[in-house]
């Protein structure tokens, strides 16, 4: 078994005591049909139902994405927690005393380090939440009331105020916890006169919550007009980069699972991320500035594969969408964008002309390419001739970046319909110039013939098809480690007597990566017309392979032998072996 760290035993009392049907019934809406039971895949947006868990052998695969693992598999990747922490999450659900863990010393390390960080984050989250409330945040309390931000809107994204530089020190360091943990957390700086002080001192402070509710930043908004930064974020730690963190998206979680979302609206700002939830638009998140990342991305796509940008109706915001456009896409993400009008962004929107307004906008959306054709339209005055030219080169460029040319095709109409500029011009100009940007071509290595044959050889034993009996040991014919390891796991388990269930081999492989494995686990038997045929066939081609290779290796030594003797004895054999290639039959053989 892989050295994840905890006693095989205790792993399948865990599984047993958090069955896999159970427990993703309480992430998602599940319906038993035949003899597994099905729902929407969390890890990809669809309507139909694809992702499939069997009760029987406790594990699930989507025949969509191609996601599959167990139970511990799932609360790994939909909260995305490392697998101590999964294993951690899943005891505490069955009332089961977590054993010690006895994996990677340093992962143990940075457990430590985090969860101390940890708690000291979400104490000054509770103690920053306090503070709103005092006499002494008149000043945070005004601009609340100025925002028309109400009590639910203050509980929800647990909206505080820093009093001071020092009351944040006394506070944590009266917890019993340490100036230097607390300076790792980023939540305070030492002083040029000795001492410590609160880095957000005197400001509105956001706290940022991951998915699985805890705080792991800050963010502070300047609330007397005297700071050269109106934001300012704690530092990147060892819980918190700015580059892969979703603010709100712990709400947006909740949403999912209590109503479901029929996709995200990306914004700005914290502002705006609480006017649009406050509006009801509860499935909005703000990424931490307008830089976006490809982590963000991946972030993102847990929830939906749908986006809609809503960033302020300026220039910047413009270029923000530009930029974040392709990296979404990138990331397999359907993207739109509502256009808002100049200089206003949603919060200042929702109040002039209010939600049904803003809903209607949303639902007005427009597909990437349109935007981009859009936002070159905005820079030129097309009744300008050379203007008009530049125009065209630049949407004409835009086209280029598509894959589909029936995409092309509707869109250079867009194009004409916008420029006059004739289509077969439009077309000639577009087919006329060579792409600057190659993409690499990815090629996946094809599996070889006799390990396609292991792989359903494999299968049909670990699903035991009735016909996959084998009345000869396949170990020397198995050369792949990963096959042979699955082979001699299946084979000590039948011998004992103890049936080997599918979830077990999740606690042995890191599936994810070793596609063979996975393959084998959620092998497609609909796309065999007689099976027991073809195990036969895939029996006597790995078979066949080995006594190939077996002559060849006999010829050589044929050759090779000094003494008449030996030239007998390897004769004999090679006889015997060049019968059974004849005569195809898997009785005789013996390996």
């Amino acid at each position: 078994m892989l050295g994840k760290g905890f006693n095989s035993d205790f792993i399948d009392k865990l599984k047993s005591k958090n069955e896999i049907v159970s427990t993703i019934s309480k992430y998602l809406r599940v319906e038993k049909k035949g003899k597994n039971y099905w729902a929407c895949c969390p890890f990809h947006s669809e309507k139909t139902p694809s992702f499939c868990i069997n009760e029987y052998d406790q594990y699930y695969h989507c025949f969509g994405c191609k996601e599959s693992g167990d139970v511990i598999t799932f609360i790994m990747k939909y909260e995305n927690l490392d697998y101590p922490d999964a294993v951690e999450e899943l005891a505490k659900n069955a009332g089961l005393e977590l054993p010690k863990y006895s994996g990677d010393e340093k992962f143990l390390e940075r457990k430590k380090e985090k969860d101390e960080l940890l708690s000291i984050l979400n104490l000054a989250r509770e103690h920053y939440k306090e503070n709103i409330y005092l006499k002494e945040a008149k000043l945070a309390q005004d601009y609340i009331k100025k925002r028309g931000l109400g009590r639910r809107e203050l509980e929800n994204f647990e909206i505080g105020y820093s009093l001071n530089y020092n009351d944040l020190v006394n506070y944590l360091t009266g917890k019993g916890k340490k100036l230097e943990d607390i300076k790792k957390a980023g939540l305070i700086e030492s002083g040029n006169k000795g001492g410590y002080y609160d880095v957000l001192a005197g400001r509105l402070i956001f706290p940022i919550v991951n998915s699985n509710n805890d705080c792991i930043a800050f963010s502070a908004r300047d609330l007397t007009g005297q700071s050269m930064a109106k934001y300012k974020n704690t530092p990147s730690t060892p819980i918190f980069d700015k580059s892969k963190t979703v603010y709100a998206i712990n709400l947006v979680k909740k949403e999912k699972q209590a109503n479901g979302i029929p996709n995200l609206i990306i914004v700005e700002g914290q502002i705006d991320v609480i006017a649009m939830h406050k509006a009801g638009f509860r499935q909005t998140v703000a990424c931490l500035g307008t830089a976006f990342t490809y982590e963000h991305a991946r972030e993102l796509k847990r929830y939906s594969e749908n986006i809609v940008l809503c960033f302020d109706g300026d220039t910047a915001g413009i270029k923000a969408s530009l930029r974040a456009i392709p990296i979404l896409e990138t990331a397999g993400l359907n993207v739109k964008v509502a256009m808002l009008p100049d200089g206003k962004d949603p919060d200042e929107y929702l109040k002039e002309y209010g939600a049904d307004k803003l809903k209607e906008l949303l639902q007005n959306a427009v597909p990437a390419t349109d935007f981009k054709i859009l936002s070159v339209k905005k820079k030129y005055n097309i009744s300008n001739p050379a203007e008009k030219a530049k125009f065209v080169s630049e949407a004409l460029n835009v086209l280029r970046e598509l894959s589909s040319e029936t995409e092309k095709d509707v869109y250079l109409k867009v194009i004409k319909d916008i420029s006059g500029v004739p289509l077969d011009v439009l077309r000639r100009d577009l087919l006329g110039q060579v792409k600057e940007e190659k993409k690499e071509d990815l090629q996946v290595k094809p599996l070889n013939v006799s390990t396609k044959a292991i792989n359903y050889i494999l299968a049909c034993m670990l699903h035991r098809k009735e016909f996959a009996e084998i009345k000869f040991d396949l170990s020397k014919l198995i050369q792949d480690p990963n096959q042979s390891s699955l082979y001699a796991l299946i084979k000590e388990r039948k011998n004992s007597g103890k049936e080997l269930h599918i979830t077990t081999l999740f606690d042995y492989y890191d599936v994810d990566n070793l596609p063979e494995i996975k393959e084998i686990i959620n092998y497609n038997f609909e796309e065999i017309k007689d099976e027991k045929q073809y195990f036969e066939e895939c029996l006597w081609l790995i078979v066949e392979s080995y006594l190939k290779d077996k002559q060849a290796k006999l010829t050589t030594m044929f050759k090779e032998a000094t003494s008449q003797e030996e030239r007998k004895k390897i004769l004999e054999e090679l006889n015997s072996v060049t019968k059974q290639v004849k005569n195809k039959n898997l009785e005789d053989f013996n390996a």
